[in-house]
């Protein structure tokens, strides 16, 4: 049974970082090499943070799996298996949040007929 844990722990992580790295967050697209808007720079960014931060917490979530899967019915190893799920699956909603209030924050000004 050990055996067929480790192999899939294994296989599971060697399929992580493919998982990982199919988020391709969008280019930055600059208009006029000579002039930079801080705004853009800003927000590829903090997309980028995001990203970074949002695979953390992914992996902070498969640690916490198989963390679960191999306490062997040890009651302390399960609730720190447990916990760690729950702060990961809490880490992961304030990202998703946080790229909401930025999407937000940022397009705001042109939602309202401000313009540059």
């Amino acid at each position: 049974m050990k055996k067929l844990v480790n192999k899939a722990t294994v296989l599971a992580l060697s399929l992580l970082p493919a998982s990982v790295m199919a988020y391709t967050a969008p280019p930055v697209e600059i208009k006029d090499p000579n002039s930079t808007d801080v705004k853009m720079i800003l927000n590829s960014v903090i997309e980028w943070i995001l990203v970074l931060v949002g695979g953390i917490a992914v992996l902070f979530l498969v640690w916490g799996g198989i963390q679960y899967v191999t306490s062997a019915g040890n009651k302390d190893k399960a609730e720190l298996a447990k916990k760690t799920i729950t702060y990961a699956v809490i880490g992961i909603i304030i990202i998703v949040l946080a790229e909401v209030i930025v999407n937000i924050a940022t397009g705001l000004p042109t939602n309202v007929g401000i313009t540059n």
